[in-house]
């Protein structure tokens, strides 16, 4: 398995469908890239009803960092941050098999490989 990335997303209630349609949308054109690059994924609510939880493991950190500059990625995202009452927090969990590269990668605090837009990423 890759290394987890564990996105939680606060969704304002009043923007819930929105924010459905698009993640839909994404979803639907991201399945054959995460059918042959993630080991994993898994995408719901979380205990918290406005709470959107995205987990994903990719085979290659390259390939997310591909997707994260593409256009159609900023489009996307931009948009589900446009439904979010706060920044959307990512875990990161270290494959066994793996350096601890990923940790270096993507430090606690601000993100720098998310578009800055809205309330932004955090790093936990």
């Amino acid at each position: 398995m890759g290394n987890l990335f564990i996105s939680r997303w606060r969704v304002d209630p009043a923007r819930r469908e929105a924010f459905l349609a698009i993640f839909n949308e994404l979803y639907e054109a991201a399945k054959p890239l995460l059918e042959t690059q993630a080991t994993a994924f898994h995408y719901g609510w979380g205990r918290d009803e406005n709470e959107f939880v995205a987990i994903e493991a990719w085979k290659d950190e390259a390939v997310v960092a591909s997707l994260r500059r593409s256009p159609q990625f900023n489009e996307v995202f931009t948009a589900m941050m446009d439904c979010s009452s706060a920044p959307m927090r990512m875990e990161l969990v270290n494959d066994l098999a793996n350096d601890r590269s990923i940790f270096s990668a993507h430090p606690p605090g601000k993100s720098t490989v998310h578009p800055d837009i809205g309330h932004g990423t955090v790093y936990l």
